[in-house]
């Protein structure tokens, strides 16, 4: 059905609700189904903004989770995907936006009118990294896969590109011109954004088992290809490290040791860096009020927001919307957080609604089975 959006100045915009993926549905009746049977649904269900209270989806995905392991590499995985999708629609929205009408479930359309459960390209990115870690990881591989996203759209909910920001996508032309991965990121102050954090996820369960310098070694590579700042690289490596140690310890145990990880292996080659994470190493992060809480895309910010989201919360459901309603950079904050909250509550705690509604959830979990095994994580 056509939006509002030719007030707008565009020429066709169509938003497509719910409702025919939903068991509910009634096929030809727009105006009512199975659960709004003597009513008409309401103008958010026929026009979507916000999900159905009553979505139940007609062909749900059921993952097969043998054991606690796989049910925190699956959660993470998904929790990631799933809070860059809460955040696209309220990308850039300001905190004050967010307080007059805060997010309370799974939204579509709004900042980049996309269907409800479209991912953005810090879900891309990342499935990149797994595909190239399914099929044999070199730097190589990986930009292959980064070129493909840029020049043919691969990896991408729909088949196109809606959202990249400005450093990756000019690291990424410099990568399809050839030159060597490891040189595009940008290295100036002004190349800090979070476009290298926003993706360096699945290293926390494929390099875990190396020590620590190779694990080190490994994250800088993979940041470098879009962001070789050092202050990119340290707020990576504290992510991939921190996420680790989520996965056996208790919050507070776990951001403990990761603060040890890191005076311990980055003393000296980040030692200009250090300060600039003061508030995480010091653990300041745990008691800082909101209004103290940036939620930019510069990625100590980014790092920070998530971080203190996590701490701030319970559950996965809580640490979602409290990440989304910070406002700013919504889909990277919450695509973070979701990572470290799945990694820690497990699959389960993710809301199924929101499971369901994720664009291509079938290929996904083909993706993420696949890099279990790769993982020596996820049984066959």
């Amino acid at each position: 059905m056509d939006t509002e959006s030719y007030k707008n100045g565009a020429k066709r915009l169509v938003s497509t609700p719910q409702c025919t993926t939903c068991e509910n549905y009634i096929k030809g009746n727009a105006l009512h189904c199975k659960c709004y049977d003597s009513e008409q649904k309401p103008k958010y269900v026929m026009f979507p903004e916000r999900e159905c209270p009553s979505y139940c989806s007609h062909a749900p995905m059921v993952l097969d989770i043998k054991n606690e392991k796989e049910s925190r590499i699956y959660g993470s995985l998904f929790g990631f995907c799933v809070g860059d999708a809460m955040g696209v629609p309220v990308e850039f929205s300001t905190r004050e936006e967010r307080k007059r009408n805060p997010v309370e479930g799974m939204w579509a359309y709004g900042t980049h009118h996309q269907p409800f459960g479209t991912w953005s390209d810090d879900t891309s990115l990342t499935l990149c990294l797994i595909d190239a870690i399914n099929k044999g990881y070199s730097v190589n591989r990986l930009a292959q896969n980064f070129v493909d996203f840029y020049e043919k759209s691969s990896f991408t909910p729909w088949g196109e590109i809606f959202d990249i920001g400005n450093a990756t996508r000019d690291a990424l032309i410099q990568m399809c011109a050839g030159k060597n991965p490891v040189e595009c990121g940008g290295a100036e102050e002004n190349h800090n954004g979070n476009g290298s954090l926003m993706r360096v996820l699945p290293l926390a369960f494929y390099a875990y088992k190396l020590g620590d310098d190779d694990l080190i070694k490994m994250v800088e590579e993979v940041s470098s290809l879009t962001h070789r700042t050092k202050r990119s690289k340290l707020a990576c490596i504290f992510y991939v490290q921190f996420v680790i140690q989520l996965l056996e310890n208790e919050k507070e145990h776990a951001l403990e040791k990761t603060v040890d990880f890191v005076k311990k292996n980055c003393r000296i080659s980040y030692a200009d860096e250090l300060q600039y994470f003061a508030r995480i190493l010091d653990k300041q992060i745990l008691s800082l009020p909101e209004e103290q809480v940036k939620s930019t895309g510069y990625v100590v910010d980014t790092l920070e927001a998530a971080v203190w989201t996590f701490f701030h919360t319970t559950g996965y459901r809580e640490a979602i919307l409290k990440a989304v309603n910070l406002g700013g950079d919504t889909d990277t904050i919450a695509a973070v957080a979701g990572g470290m909250a799945g990694a820690y509550y497990g699959f389960c705690d993710i809301p199924d609604n929101w499971i369901q509604n994720i664009v291509k959830k079938e290929e996904l979990y083909w993706m993420f089975q696949d890099f279990g095994n790769c993982c020596n994580l996820v049984k066959g």
